[in-house]
């Protein structure tokens, strides 16, 4: 299989008349094989390492909704569909082939993998394997800032603000799990842990899409120089289509960081697997809160401040190095440093304001009450209160963001 991956390519146009097509039950059976052994080498010499493929399953009791499979380096890395890649349904093929069933094959002429499969294995006239592939692309590879910022345009361009997705992250520290995730517009509307690992792990991935950007981006710029050194290599495969990060690795070497320090891995994969309505998911929620914090939000994204400070402080009746107040320095859109006002000592964890807008869309749409104050020219919530009544007996959540002013230094 060819490893090479164009940065931009795009998707196999299966429309046309380029398939060539073995026959069915009646054929010599070495004629069918010789059909299928050229169209794997066509797909060995030309197939795209990684890729995505749409896909219909029509066989007897299938769901029969279209997928899109997501193929890393020959395993499906899609989350919740189907575990079949190009090779294994060859391998299908074949045996099917070998067995004597009734197969009818159509492969593509170029990169002659299967457009469509049909297999009758008992000769009774009903089809036991109905498969049809569509559209296949490459997934472009990501190995420097400049292609995930193309990337990230690609994204940006598609105008989605209310979606699910399915994150997963396994790695050899101790942190694992997938979650499914709705982001309603552009706001984080749900969180839920779908394995034991995400039950029990201290990650907290309720972010949208574009949050995830901005952790890669971190990865390539704050880390470029253990990159160089071969320390650190960041590997990342982009949806052909939609441009977001479908699959990317991280792997260090005697890594001394802030979060990990030793060896490690993290493999992590997300799947689109949805847009959503915005008025029909919005019914829960109360539509004074709702309709103010989209607009808060709204003026703070217009606002563009990517280097700017403020002081947090969270009240609640802790010790200070929890409840601060804590002077918070925000460069590039992310957090860059965090000391408590007093002793100046370091601090993480703190609530960024980014995090104080994903709080607040959760709690609304889960329906619990909320009381904001917002910045009135640039929107930022200056007070929040998430379920007053819980405060009071030292529960719920309150903190506030005052004197944020930007900074050029």
């Amino acid at each position: 299989m060819s490893t090479s991956c164009g940065a931009d390519p795009g998707a196999v146009d299966t429309r046309e008349p380029v398939a060539q097509s073995s026959t069915t039950a009646g054929t010599d059976v070495a004629e069918q094989l010789g059909t299928l052994a050229a169209a794997h080498d066509r797909w060995v010499a030309a197939a795209p390492a990684d890729y995505t493929v749409a896909r219909v399953d029509r066989c007897p009791g299938c769901a029969q909704e279209p997928q899109t499979l997501a193929v890393h380096d020959d395993e499906v890395v899609s989350l919740g569909g189907d575990a079949s890649t190009v090779v294994d349904v060859f391998g299908t093929i074949e045996e099917s082939i070998r067995d004597g069933a009734a197969v009818d094959v159509e492969y593509h002429a170029e990169l002659g993998y299967p457009l469509r499969v049909t297999i009758d294995r008992d000769g009774d006239g009903v089809n036991d394997v109905d498969l049809e592939f569509g559209d296949l692309a490459a997934m472009p590879i990501v190995r420097s800032l400049h292609e995930l910022q193309a990337a990230e345009r690609r994204w940006e361009a598609q105008g989605l603000d209310s979606y699910r997705y399915v994150f997963r992250v396994d790695c050899t520290c101790d942190e694992s799990g997938t979650f499914e995730i709705d982001i309603r517009a552009g706001l984080v509307a749900a969180v839920l842990p779908l394995d034991e690992g995400a039950r029990s792990s201290s990650l907290s991935p309720g972010v949208a899409i574009d949050a995830v950007f901005d952790d890669l981006e971190e990865w390539f710029t704050d880390s470029a120089e253990i990159v160089e050194e071969g320390i650190l290599a960041v590997d990342v495969r982009m949806d052909p289509h939609l441009g977001y990060p479908r699959w990317f690795q991280i792997e260090a070497e005697d890594m001394d960081g802030e979060f990990f320090t030793g060896r490690f891995t993290m493999v992590v994969t997300l799947d689109l697997i949805g847009t959503l309505d915005p008025i029909e998911s919005n019914l829960g929620a109360d539509p004074d809160d709702l309709s103010e914090v989209e607009n808060a939000f709204a003026r703070w994204d217009e606002a563009a401040i990517d280097d700017y400070r403020y002081v947090l402080t969270v009240h609640c009746e802790c010790p200070e190095q929890v409840s601060g107040p804590f002077e918070v320095t925000v460069r590039d859109g992310r957090l860059d440093a965090a000391v408590l006002i007093g002793d100046g000592s370091a601090v993480e964890d703190v609530i960024s304001i980014v995090d104080a807008f994903d709080l607040i869309g959760l709690a609304i749409f889960s329906g619990t009450e909320v009381d904001v104050t917002y910045d009135a020219l640039l929107g930022y919530p200056q007070l929040v209160i998430i379920d007053p009544e819980a405060v009071a007996v030292d529960g719920g959540t309150a903190f506030s963001i005052i004197d944020l002013e930007s900074i050029s230094d």
